[in-house]
């Protein structure tokens, strides 16, 4: 075995592999025993494809959309909640005219169910619920007439033969999601919430009367509030609705008294989270069994775990092989639980599981391959990191792991940080080929869920408020500090890398930080107030809660954008972006690069014209990628084993390249 510097070991994990093989998985459902999921090919341009397993035959998974489809809605722009299924008919936004479409079966042609929109995917629905009896649609939908604050969300029902257009059911809400049907279909419960409240901060819950035409009567809340996030209403098969919230500091599961005056009852009253961010639609921790047990998605330090929680709410473990559901959607038809699992070693999996028949899932589908050798495959180790200011964050931290290569006894490891976006989300100790490539080659990878993140409880998610760029920057730099400190990182060598609001973090580490010797910045945020007046509808009021309220915050807004304070950054930095970005426009990165050539800062920037925000393509995922790459090794001095194209950093001049 040769002694080979970090970052340059030989390593069996190219990047057309992270891009090409890895497919990304959205909902899932169980009718009648069959399983279907969604499916997000990058070799097929990121085309989102619908596919099922049926019961007798799990090994041969069919494509139930036709070629030319890609299921994809762009309800709040991140879309989910993309499709539902009953007695075998399945019902599907089109990414192309955004109108929902019924298909009877594989052989069967789509047929569409809503109108054709005036403008551009100006008619957009998503989050699907079917009546009892088949006859009837319920759906968020959103409309756009114009600018964001033109944009307007609702409920509405339509039959689902498409003989009538859809009727507002509920509407004067800024927000609306989990329209969810009683068994009986005579109620309907969803949820609602209003700027400048995210609903990670405080949603109300809906109760109605479903009237014999279906439309709604009798509303009222019956939970939440204005900081009281509710999540995710669901009825039990006797009827009584559900919902979790964080009224304890905790997402916990409630049992609900509709007919009587008791408060809700907490089934799982403890220190753990049964809920998520719902930054997409289509998400569910908990379902229902036949038999009276409900499956749920337990998250506590930092791993998750499959329960079953029994009529006297004990909790038992399930026992499966994942520590990580990176897609939060459980789905049952009563007997059959699907979902998607995975861990350390175990890719993003779409699994089909029936309690007390076999104590193994079957895996239906796996995002790729993790076909590597003893040796190669970096696992995990959950750190908890002592902060500046006497608290902890966390991370998971990945060492270098090649058990073809070895580095000289006196270097330690080039240290790659990835901050994840949300900024609520939460990174997962889940195989991922996007590490691999990395720790393969001999980089250290760090994965930080700082302040902010999801996971820690209401009070870890709530400390990012008035704070961020502050302390989720921090949390980042403490955290390669500490690796450094602890021998486990090169000092001289810590890079951080991020996308959207972890691209912001990369900025602001940079600019107001000397820690970091090299970032790259995936679509991040450059300008804060830019983003705040030029983004989207469902975040144009997110930067009230995380940095302040316009104009009275505009000297905040100021003092923490990256693009107004490039004179401070001295470290090398590698943008990329995409051109079709409607939550970060393309003008965030290209402020900063006139900031950077003003100041003479050392860079380089790739435009990939066809991208939107997060790239679905696979030659963009890989080309992104492999720059990285070369800019790390530009920005280190070493030259990566790899045949790949060379980054060329900038000083004092306007440069783009453009990556069709």
């Amino acid at each position: 075995m040769s002694t080979t510097p970090y970052g340059e070991w030989e390593s069996p994990v190219a990047a057309a592999d992270v891009a090409a093989d890895t497919l990304r998985f959205g909902p899932v459902s169980v009718d009648d025993g069959s399983v279907y999921w969604l499916e997000r090919r990058p070799d097929e341009g990121g085309r989102g494809v619908i596919v099922r397993a049926d019961a007798g035959d799990p090994a041969e998974p069919m494509e139930v959309t036709p070629t030319e489809t890609d299921v994809r809605t762009l309800v709040h722009e991140y879309g989910g909640g993309d499709f539902a299924v009953q007695d075998g008919r399945v019902f599907y936004a089109h990414f192309d005219d955004q109108r929902l479409y019924r298909i009877d079966g594989t052989d069967d042609d789509p047929e569409p169910i809503t109108p054709e929109p005036e403008t551009e995917h100006g008619l957009r629905y998503a989050d699907m619920e079917i009546s009892p009896d088949g006859e009837r649609l319920y759906a968020v939908r959103e409309r756009h007439e114009g600018a964001a604050a033109d944009v307007i969300n609702e409920l509405v029902a339509l039959p689902t033969d498409g003989s009538a257009p859809p009727e507002v059911v509920a509407d004067g809400h800024d927000f609306y999601a989990f329209p969810r049907l009683s068994p009986a279909g005579d109620r309907l419960a969803w949820t609602t919430w209003d700027h400048p409240r995210m609903p990670w901060d405080g949603t109300e819950l809906h109760v109605a009367a479903v009237d014999d035409d279906g439309s709604l009567a009798d509303e009222r809340v019956v939970m939440g509030g204005p900081e009281e996030s509710v999540f995710q209403p669901g009825w039990s098969p006797a009827g009584r609705l559900h919902a979790v919230s964080d009224r304890t500091g905790w997402w916990n599961l409630y049992a609900l008294d509709l007919d009587g005056d008791d408060e809700p009852t907490n089934r799982t009253p403890e220190a753990a989270e049964f809920g998520v961010p719902q930054w997409t639609f289509g998400l569910a921790t908990y379902a229902f069994l036949d038999d009276g047990r409900v499956a749920v998605l337990r998250n506590a330090d930092g791993e998750w775990s499959l329960c079953l929680l029994d009529e006297d709410n004990e909790r038992t473990d399930a026992g499966l092989p994942y520590s990580a559901y990176p897609h939060a959607r459980l789905a049952t038809d009563g007997e059959t639980l699907a979902f998607v699992g995975g861990g350390p070693t175990t890719p993003e999996t779409v699994a089909r599981w029936t309690p007390g028949e076999s104590p193994e899932p079957t895996q239906l589908r796996q995002s790729f391959s993790l076909d590597l050798a003893d040796g190669m495959v970096s696992e995990p180790e959950h750190v908890d990191v002592p902060t500046r200011d006497g608290e902890t964050t966390h991370a998971f931290y990945y060492p270098p792991t090649n058990a073809d290569e070895r580095a000289p006894e006196d270097e330690d490891p080039p240290l790659v940080t990835m901050v994840h976006g949300g900024p609520t989300s939460q990174t997962l100790p889940v195989a991922t080929l996007g590490v691999q490539f990395f720790t393969t080659r001999g980089f250290a990878v760090a994965d930080v869920n700082y302040r902010g993140s999801t996971g820690y409880g209401r009070d870890y998610r709530d400390a990012l408020q008035d704070e961020w760029g502050v302390l989720d920057t921090a949390d980042c730099v403490d955290t390669a500090e500490h690796l450094a400190e602890t021998g486990r990182a090169d000092p001289d060598r810590l890079a951080i890398t991020g996308g959207s609001a972890g691209g912001y973090a990369v900025l602001c580490a940079l600019a107001f930080h000397d820690t970091f010797d090299a970032g790259a910045s995936h679509y991040g945020v450059a300008d804060l107030e830019a983003l705040a007046t030029g983004t989207h509808k469902f975040e144009s009021r997110y930067l009230d809660g995380l940095v302040g309220p316009l104009p009275e915050a505009r000297d905040t807004y100021e003092a923490r954008s990256p693009a107004l304070h490039a004179s401070e950054i001295d470290a090398p930095l590698l943008l990329l972006q995409g051109g079709e970005d409607r939550v970060v426009p393309q003008e965030q990165a290209e402020d900063m690069v006139d900031a950077l050539v003003a100041t003479e800062t050392p860079y380089a920037y790739a435009l990939f014209p066809a991208e939107r925000h997060g790239f679905r393509t696979a030659e963009a995922t890989r080309r992104a990628l492999e720059l990285e790459l070369a800019f790390y090794g530009e920005t280190f001095g070493f030259q990566p084993a790899d045949e790949i194209e060379e980054v060329k950093l900038h000083e004092g001049q306007r440069s783009v390249r453009r990556v069709e």
